[in-house]
């Protein structure tokens, strides 16, 4: 079984997309693959097929059944830790792993994390205690293609590498946002350069079974080294 945490640079930025693009392409090469999101904000407490949650997107692509409800599902739109204090509890990192591992026999699992790496979950316990406690494989990060994202890149590798050295090195990948600025298009090349980063996946905006979408996901694949599933893929 093979363990890809997906983290991000800041919230919004893409995660759901990558993840759910990589769901879906190993889904089509009929690998036993879950995609799971553990923690959530702002779901409905009412369950309506009009909405769709990060959760319920990774788990309608997954090959293997993804066990419901998620640990942490939380009404308010805001900080998971907050919408989980607003419910009288605090987020249990042991609760959340107990979850994936009832997962296990999944030949991958594609875990996204809710915010950016740093967001909190609760008195000093961040997203990164989170990557840690799901012992993964391979790590990707996601990031928005825009105005700052050099700084933003940087900064979460630092953090990365000087807090969890133990983690593996991240692949980074790029998302496009919602609206272009005047560096949109450039980045990729620009972190390569300035050796911020060795290697950078773009994706594009389109929809995650799309066939440019599929073959950014099995780029991701095949430079995680998945060598079996990307055959299939």
């Amino acid at each position: 079984m093979s363990r890809i945490v997906v983290l991000g640079t800041g919230t919004g930025v893409g995660k759901t997309h990558a993840g759910v693009a990589l769901v879906s392409a190993l889904a089509s090469a009929r690998v036993s693959v879950a995609g799971l999101k553990p923690i959530e904000s702002g779901v409905p407490s009412e369950p309506s097929s009009a909405i769709t949650t990060d959760a319920s997107a990774l788990a309608a692509f997954s090959t293997f059944h993804v066990k419901h409800p998620p640990p942490y599902a939380l009404p308010d739109p805001v900080s998971p830790h907050l919408a989980a204090r607003r419910l009288g509890m605090r987020l249990d990192l042991g609760r959340v792993t107990e979850w994936v591992d009832a997962h296990a026999c999944a030949e991958v699992l594609v875990i996204e994390t809710a915010g950016a790496l740093l967001s909190p979950l609760g008195p000093g316990v961040v997203n990164l205690d989170l990557a840690r406690a799901l012992r993964p494989d391979h790590l990707l990060l996601v990031a928005s293609d825009r105005l700052g994202v050099l700084h933003d890149v940087a900064v979460t590798l630092h953090a990365i590498r000087t807090m969890a050295a133990d983690l593996p090195e991240p692949l980074l990948v790029l998302q496009p946002p919602a609206v272009p600025d005047a560096s949109t298009g450039t980045n990729a090349a620009e972190l390569v350069e300035l050796k911020i980063v060795p290697r950078v996946v773009v994706f594009p905006r389109a929809e995650p079974a799309a066939e440019e979408t599929r073959a950014a996901a099995k780029l991701v694949l095949s430079t995680l080294a998945l060598q079996g599933e990307i055959q299939k893929a």
